[in-house]
């Protein structure tokens, strides 16, 4: 009698274990040809640098001057070496596209340089600072419309309990440090295991010649 009781229970465990495998989503494999990193960029106010050429985050202390890093990452923000951000060739496109493979050309021309810009930061007081990022990548407040950055913060989810971070999938094409190669980007998650924002998922590649 033990002995089947033992197996009901076992025969039970086993099939809630393999009921709850199968709610669990699966994981998108990365493209062919395509790498995947995620960054910590969850503290106000520090930036984490990344280089695609290593394929990782790097440590820079004069971001201004130095072309060892290629995008960074700061909350919602996200800046590129170039423009106001860095003495670096770099820049950002926006596709219309979500679908990370369908993109097989970089584009020619439209790269946006980053700028320097006043902003209201996203939090309680709202406060106004002035920041260098690129527009053409960097998030916003969704209620507000800003929909056109990696993700969006929308405080109407926030207020229903939910998570109040959307990522929005686009893909972009950056131009790296020394404006030589192009990356295809997308950032495919902005929160970690706990639902905290801060977190930036990204699947990226890189071209010499701009074909993906």
């Amino acid at each position: 009698m033990k002995k089947i009781f033992f197996s009901l229970v076992l025969g039970v465990l086993t099939l809630t274990s393999c009921s709850r495998d199968e709610d669990l989503p699966l994981p998108t494999p990365v493209p062919t040809g395509a790498k995947e990193a995620t960054l910590d960029a969850s503290k106000k106010n520090v930036w984490k640098y990344f280089s695609f050429s290593k394929g990782t985050e790097v440590t820079v202390t004069d971001p201004d001057n130095d072309l060892n890093w290629d995008i960074a990452f700061q909350r919602l923000y996200v800046k590129t070496n170039s423009g106001f951000s860095g003495k670096g060739k770099g820049g950002v496109v926006k596709t219309d596209g979500k679908d990370f493979s369908a993109l097989k050309q970089a584009p020619t021309s439209g790269f946006l340089a980053d700028d320097k810009k006043e902003t209201v930061e996203i939090g309680y007081p709202p406060q106004t600072v002035e920041l260098s990022y690129n527009s053409a990548i960097s998030g916003g407040n969704g209620d507000q419309g800003q929909v056109n950055g990696f993700a969006s913060f929308y405080p109407s989810l926030a207020q229903q309990g939910k998570t109040p971070y959307i990522t929005h999938k686009w893909v972009y094409v950056v131009k790296t440090a020394d404006g030589k190669k192009f990356v295809k980007l997308q950032v495919t998650d902005y929160v970690n295991e706990k639902n905290q924002g801060g977190y930036p998922k990204f699947t990226y590649q890189v071209s010499n010649d701009g074909k993906f």
